[in-house]
């Protein structure tokens, strides 16, 4: 099926609510042509203009659920660089023109390009059934290994990521064997507010450290108050130990990804802290 409206799509979930959403098929496709799944119904996003929509409310970046990384990276490259560099690196130009951001975040891949970066950044996703909508954060959306909040007969209708404030900085980084199309072994994405030299929050979000993209709750404790220094960073291996038990496949070992996901906070620190704003991939 292929629905043009919003009406037209809830209609048709309540007609097969067991029928798999398809966004970009990035992902989906592979479970067809590789695993040579079939699917007893398949409803495709792409026309329902509602879900094309990219909106700027007060303080807001608003991308629909059936919004391309491609239709999309004008608009994040605007408001978070770092995040455009990294959705540059997401599959090749033919996938970012099929890909969605909500299919990334729908999927719940712990290795999800996007997620820890709308989770570090405070996104919401907004829920919309026959029965009416719910806003949630993407923090909570995600539930577990490939599990989220979605019910049946849901979709996800936009992603809502806030503006950042005067003062505050985002970066994410991604470590994968290749610099370009490639699975990542570890994502980083920190949001960053600092006064007077110290941290007054910092939200640090985490994929390939866990069943699920998730926060450092014990390093964002560890640093809250702290100077935003080299010597507040002494005890963050430690901290992020607390948070995470990684696993080791054939993209990384997890000492390898522990000491590598210690090293981008003090990577993030000293990129925040030079004199001239500068990429360490720079240098």
């Amino acid at each position: 099926m292929r629905p043009q409206s919003l009406d037209e799509l809830l209609a048709a979930l309540e007609q097969w609510p067991h029928a798999l959403l398809l966004g970009g098929g990035t992902d989906l496709g592979l479970r067809a042509s590789k695993d040579r799944e079939t699917f007893p119904a398949v409803i495709a996003l792409e026309a329902v203009r509602e879900l094309q929509a990219i909106t700027t409310p007060p303080g807001a970046l608003e991308l629909g659920g059936a919004v391309t990384y491609s239709q999309a990276l004008p608009h994040i490259d605007r408001h978070f660089p770092f995040f455009g560099a990294l959705v540059r690196r997401i599959g090749s130009r033919q996938i970012r023109n099929l890909g969605t951001i909500a299919g990334n975040l729908a999927t719940a891949s712990p290795i999800g390009d996007t997620i820890p970066c709308l989770i570090a950044l405070d996104a919401s996703v907004k829920l919309v059934s026959a029965t009416g909508e719910r806003v949630m954060p993407v923090e909570s959306f995600i539930t577990g290994y490939r599990k989220t909040a979605l019910r049946e007969g849901e979709v996800i209708a936009a992603i809502r990521i806030p503006l950042l404030q005067e003062g505050v900085e985002f970066a994410c980084y991604k470590l994968s064997k290749r610099f370009d199309q490639d699975i990542s072994t570890v994502i980083a994405a920190f949001r960053l507010d600092c006064r007077g030299g110290r941290v007054n929050e910092l939200r640090a979000a985490y994929g390939g450290m866990a069943p699920r993209a998730m926060r450092a709750a014990n390093v964002e404790a560890a640093l809250r108050g702290r100077p935003w220094n080299a010597a507040s960073l002494a005890e963050i291996d430690a901290a992020l130990a607390r948070d995470f038990t990684p696993i080791s496949d054939h993209r990384g070992g997890a000492v390898y990804r522990l000491r590598a996901a210690s090293n981008l906070i003090r990577r993030l620190q000293l990129e925040t802290t030079l004199d001239l704003p500068m990429r360490v991939e720079a240098l």
